[in-house]
């Protein structure tokens, strides 16, 4: 299972339910429910309903509670009120060996943004094993510590 965490409307998630296969499932999750709407109608356009689950996040939590083996979070930590509970989070969500990715932009997150975002992510138990390179992005491939 993978989680599309902050998925707008639904760019990686059509893809990731390609890679994930019919037996595979995405859970879709966002803020906003116009966003979530867009993704939905461009998950049905490819025929993956049953491989993607639609999911609205409250400001203050995200209120999923399934563990999963992948996490994307593209573009969208830099946006988030209190990064080290949000890591804190998504650490609870991965199965053992389980990874995430952070993509983020460089045009909004500096070097020393990035860096202050390494500590809060480090701080909350997460192991940084790579760092893709990854077009106009600051990007982490993490782990479990």
């Amino acid at each position: 299972m993978v989680l599309d965490m902050g998925c707008g409307p639904g760019y990686f998630t059509t893809e990731i339910a390609k890679l994930v296969g019919k037996e595979g499932k995405v859970i879709a999750a966002d803020l906003q429910q116009g966003m979530l709407d867009k993704m939905i109608r461009k998950v049905r356009n490819y025929g993956f309903e049953k491989r993607v689950e639609a999911h609205r996040c409250e400001s203050e939590r995200t209120g999923i509670e399934k563990t999963v083996d992948f996490i994307l979070t593209f573009w969208m930590v830099h946006e988030v009120p209190d990064q080290h509970k949000f890591f804190e989070k998504m650490k609870s969500l991965l199965n053992p060996g389980g990874r995430i990715l952070i993509t983020e932009p460089k045009i909004h997150v500096t070097k020393r943004d990035f860096s202050s975002m390494i500590s809060r992510l480090e701080s909350a138990g997460l192991l940084i094993i790579d760092y893709p390179h990854i077009v106009l992005s600051r990007s982490l491939l993490l782990t479990v510590r």
